[in-house]
């Protein structure tokens, strides 16, 4: 019984995986990029258009997941959805973590590694979109000056920079050590940081693995932790006190 119940399982899972990356794929290249391209030369504020064909497209694809998934529930805070002009920072568990902001915000930035700007037309996509890269190299330094220096009009236009402080995905679900850049932004451009809490991203798409894992019944949970005026503070002090706030939700909740 157990065999049939793992090959039963597998072969869901594998169905559900190839139908998904059928909606990214064919979602992509039939209807995604040709929108873009049709209206992109008569849009003045086009990382705008494509920053919201981002959140429209991977809402369908969450949308499609909730369908043929049913064992697997999202939860978010209510309050999540209204947040503008805020630094998100988040624990970081699977590759599904992006896409999930990315479906939550209309206006988004974020900064992804260098590498991934060297992928073909997925690297336009993103450099159009105003994303930032994180890497060594003259060029992805420019693209990063140029997009920090981009966030005030973005800031006040409502939208939101989010940013893993981790740098990586947690191998243990722990909070690992937090880098400085998303708290110096904040200090620098005196935006709030709003502290996000994800948790079982990993249990669906756990890392180093192609099929996601739909046969049991898993909760993904969204939570917002509180906020962090940044006025007056210096990035070490909003980084303690983010690394804390973190620590104490963690002890809470083992």
């Amino acid at each position: 019984m157990r065999r049939v119940r793992r090959f039963v399982c597998f072969t869901v899972d594998l169905v559900v995986t190839l139908t998904l990356w059928f909606y990214f794929l064919f979602g992509y290249s039939l209807l995604y990029l040709p929108v873009i391209m049709i209206l992109y030369p008569f849009v003045p504020q086009r990382d705008v258009l494509i920053q919201k064909m981002n959140h429209f497209f991977y809402r369908g694809f969450f949308l499609l997941f909730r369908l043929i998934a049913p064992r697997v529930k999202i939860q978010i805070d209510d309050s999540v959805r209204n947040i503008q002009s805020s630094i998100i920072v988040s624990n970081h568990r699977s590759y599904l973590d992006p896409l999930l902001y990315i479906s939550l915000f209309p206006l988004h930035k974020t900064i992804v590694k260098g590498i991934f700007f060297k992928v073909p037309v997925m690297g336009w996509i993103m450099r159009k979109s105003g994303f930032m890269p994180h890497s060594n190299g003259v060029a992805a330094d420019e693209r990063m000056t140029d997009g920090v220096n981009s966030l005030p009009q973005f800031f006040s236009g409502g939208g939101n920079l989010f940013i893993f402080p981790e740098g990586r995905r947690s191998r243990n679900g722990r909070i690992g050590h937090f880098h400085k850049g998303a708290f110096s932004l904040s200090a620098r451009y005196e935006v709030p940081v709003e502290l996000f809490y994800i948790r079982n991203t990993d249990k669906v798409f756990p890392p180093g693995r192609f099929v996601f894992t739909t046969c049991e019944r898993v909760t993904v949970e969204l939570e917002r932790l509180g906020r962090i005026e940044s006025k007056g503070l210096k990035a070490r002090e909003i980084r303690d006190r983010a690394f804390a706030m973190y620590a104490a939700h963690e002890a809470e909740s083992r």
